[in-house]
């Protein structure tokens, strides 16, 4: 897959343009397939959206690659312009840990990871569809970027552990995050230029 923006399947509100705006890189070190990418990327472009916030996703390759990096790749990490990495597995042995913000002592951060060998079992054991499931996590990491630390809740998305009721909800599209995670992330956005 070359660095591109992915083509989006998903309608950009009419108010977009009042909508605080992220950038997302997206390294992939699995090599997924260019349709998995861009359904989890519009998977996360829809949850952020009912939260309030656009996202705009670019397709980035490692330094290893003998391509051309596209320049947007290599931008400044902030607040607006984040990075995820989706990576082979987790360097711990657990299944259960799907990924990880790197956040300093400040509770900032704008790089994460998504270990894919689990969400491929959590996909393979609740029979959600892959780009769905890759989405929700991509979704949550991201939110730990936009909250800074102490960001998990009872409820919704931010939720630190996901059983039952959370994959149900997750597999329908419908784990989301909650009013107040929304507004709190919309409101660190209009902060930072």
């Amino acid at each position: 897959m070359e660095a591109q923006d992915y083509h989006l399947k998903v309608a950009r509100p009419q108010s977009a343009a009042l909508d605080p705006t992220v950038t997302v890189a997206l390294y992939d070190d699995v090599q997924l397939s260019e349709e998995v990418l861009s359904q989890a990327a519009n998977e996360v472009t829809r949850i952020f959206h009912k939260a309030g916030v656009t996202t705009l996703w670019i397709a980035c390759k490692s330094s290893e690659s003998d391509e051309t990096p596209d320049p947007r790749c290599q931008g400044p990490p902030g607040l607006r312009h984040l990075v995820l990495r989706v990576v082979p597995r987790s360097w711990k042995s657990s299944d259960s840990i799907f990924g990880v913000a790197f956040l300093s002592e400040r509770g900032t951060g704008a790089y994460g990871d998504i270990f894919y060998d689990s969400v491929e079992k959590l996909h393979r054991d609740w029979g959600a569809g892959l780009p769905r499931v890759l989405g929700h996590v991509m979704a949550h990491e991201l939110g730990h970027l936009l909250l800074g630390s102490n960001a998990h809740s009872r409820e919704g998305i931010m939720r630190p552990s996901w059983h039952g009721d959370e994959l149900r909800a997750a597999s329908m599209g419908a784990l989301l995050f909650t009013p107040e995670q929304a507004r709190s992330i919309r409101e660190g956005l209009s902060r930072y230029p």
